[in-house]
């Protein structure tokens, strides 16, 4: 009988995974059964399905042990018990499924991450490391945002968080049943983490409900459209194209009707591969006839230099590059978008978020010459001459529209916004505007009326009390880009300092004071706040620096754009320290046990020297690991 499912228990917490999943086992924070012990690696080990069934192997040199033996690699033909590290600390238990087709489960997707769960399951959603399914998002509760139930008729979404859970933009007023795939998103109905629900149903459950579900909107369409004829006798509906508007004429914000018309066809949607299997989407705008595409980096290329630094974030953690970008152009106002060609990178700067894309063939991969192309395109303002309250309009393809044709929104610009890491000197670094922004419109046009390009569509900023603060970026900070891509030649970032291989960790410590953790202390007592250390040297003045600190269950601190605390290198050799207070974490004091600490540098936040085990209270592990 085929193996088609491996289930995984390690640490309370319960894992199933598909074949052709490949399951990663270790301390790294993005590795899919994650070990708190400091005896093991970030990649100690590996799961993999072949023909025959699953196997075991080690990663890294790790160390596996079953019945008192090390092993390297094991087949796994039945349940077990293996124990991870120099002396088996960590214990995992691995027991292949048969016939999984026939079991009927409950599958989940939280952002990549895949989960499996036996029918009547209680799964548990939020960033609290000991429910079942667990994001870093910050937009989601830190307890249970969610509850899953399921039984063999479908499964039951309940939302319990203040934020909210939200299904096509709407928020669940109540408990949600599910019959048919879904995706929800936690916190916000655009920028939410996503979470993917499919009930125990077979296939053919799922589209015999989809159907009915879709027949069942038709039917309201209709009776609708009787209603109106009904109440008013006769309803006329009129369509008017940009070209039928009287000569001089202007629409919402001064913006001409023959203007909004080319910055609509000088817009598209960008696909993150091909249209059969793309992984997100953005916008982009046309800025030459012959196929250059501006568009935020973390469209084209998210793991592009710098991108980790702005985020606060490890490169290593982002989302991967497509193999290309599949370009669709609109056929008008209220058409969908039509695929035409394919593009790839040619100027990226992953810390201003904005990366120049060329057209370079055809969206079935037939080459194209861009000197042939004829496309129409914007013409670049300039952020100087922008004021405030001046209006704007923004063109892109949000996700939250439910929409494949463009959407246009229009407001003012609010207030002008520096550098936050002080890296950038122009006090318009970005442009805070009240025209609405929503996934998917990153990477678009934001235009004056006179439709130049004066900023792209980067960011949603949340505040307190479920505000919201949408952001351009200056189309002046990818003026460098432009010139670099037109000229081809190599763009080259000048914001951020390099990295030069020579630096390294020469101590780390914790202590009740920023004195006492850069002086090596190894162990605080209780208490309701601690100052964590990590001295450098060698390291080039003005290089970004980042510092993990995780707690004992695992879990990372977060500033709170949800990114690691980050400072800039003032000199050669100094401390870094973090404050970590138990207010920060919702505690009256912070969790006795082991913390590690981790010391990152350069545009990708690369890690610098080994990881460091301290202590807070009496009932910590190891006084250190990988550390001077």
């Amino acid at each position: 009988m085929p193996v088609t499912s491996i289930r995984v228990s390690a640490e309370g917490r319960g894992y199933t995974f598909s074949q052709g999943t490949v399951v990663r086992v270790g301390s790294a924070q993005n590795a899919d059964v994650i070990l708190h012990s400091p005896a093991v690696s970030p990649y100690h080990a590996r799961l993999v399905a072949d023909g025959n069934g699953w196997w075991l192997a080690a990663e890294d040199g790790g160390d596996i042990w079953l019945a008192g033996g090390r092993i390297t690699a094991l087949q796994l033909t039945g349940a077990v018990t293996v124990q991870l590290g120099a002396r088996g600390e960590a214990a995992v238990y691995l027991e292949p499924v048969a016939d999984q087709a026939r079991v009927a489960v409950l599958v989940t997707r939280l952002g990549r991450d895949q989960r499996v769960f036996p029918v009547g399951t209680q799964v548990r959603v939020g960033r609290d490391p000991s429910l079942e399914l667990v994001s870093v998002n910050p937009l989601v509760s830190r307890q249970c945002h969610g509850l899953i139930t399921s039984d063999e008729k479908g499964a039951i979404y309940t939302d319990r968080s203040r934020r909210g859970t939200f299904l096509d933009g709407k928020r669940l007023r109540g408990p949600l049943r599910i019959t048919e795939s879904v995706v929800l998103r936690l916190g916000d109905p655009a920028t939410g983490e996503e979470l993917g629900i499919t009930p125990p149903l077979s296939g053919t459950e799922l589209e015999h409900n989809r159907g009915r579900r879709i027949i069942r909107s038709r039917v309201r369409i209709i009776a609708g459209l009787a209603a109106i004829a009904i109440a008013g006798g006769v309803a006329a509906v009129i369509f008017a194209d940009a070209g039928s508007a009287p000569a001089g004429s202007t629409l919402s914000g001064g913006l001409s009707p023959a203007v909004l018309a080319n910055a609509e066809s000088a817009t598209v949607r960008l696909l993150q591969g091909s249209q059969s299997s793309f992984t997100g989407w953005g916008s982009g705008t046309l800025i030459s006839p012959t196929g250059l595409i501006l568009t935020n980096a973390h469209v084209a290329e998210p793991q592009a230099p710098g991108a980790g630094v702005a985020l606060g974030i490890p490169a290593a953690q982002l989302e991967p590059d497509p193999p290309f970008l599949t370009v669709e152009l609109t056929t008008g106002p209220s058409s969908p978008v039509v695929a035409r060609y394919r593009a790839r990178p040619v100027a990226v700067d992953g810390y201003l978020d904005l990366a120049v894309v060329q057209i370079y063939a055809t969206s079935s991969g037939k080459p194209v010459n861009p000197s042939s192309l004829r496309l129409p395109y914007f013409t670049l303002g300039s952020d100087a001459a922008v004021q405030l309250d001046q209006p704007v309009t923004v063109l892109g393809f949000p996700g939250v529209a439910d929409s494949d044709s463009i959407t246009v929104t229009s407001g003012v610009i609010s207030t002008f916004i520096p550098d936050p890491l002080g890296h950038v000197n122009d006090p318009r670094f970005e442009l805070e505007t009240t025209a609405r922004l929503a996934h998917g419109n990153s990477g678009g046009a934001a235009i004056n009326d006179a439709g130049q390009l004066i900023g792209v569509p980067s960011l949603e900023v949340t505040g307190e009390g479920g505000d919201l603060s949408w952001r351009l970026r200056a189309v002046n900070e990818a003026l460098p880009l432009i010139a670099a891509a037109e000229d081809h030649t190599a763009y080259h970032s000048k914001i951020l300092v390099q990295l030069t291989g020579a630096e390294e960790v020469t101590g780390a410590g914790v202590g009740a004071t920023p004195q006492a953790a850069c002086s090596g202390g190894r162990s605080v007592g209780s208490a309701g706040s601690a100052v964590f250390g990590i001295d450098y040297a060698r390291v080039p003045v003005g290089l970004d620096l980042a510092m993990l600190v995780a707690l004992p269950n695992g879990s990372a601190v977060t500033v709170s754009t949800g990114g690691l605390p980050q400072a800039t290198a003032k000199s050669s050799s100094a401390c870094f320290t973090v404050d970590l207070d138990a207010d920060q974490l919702g505690l009256a004091a912070l969790p006795d046990g082991t913390y590690h600490v981790q010391l990152y540098g350069g545009p990708n936040l690369t890690p610098i020297g080994g990881s460091a085990a301290l202590t807070v209270g009496t009932s910590g592990g190891p006084a250190a690991s990988g550390a001077p």
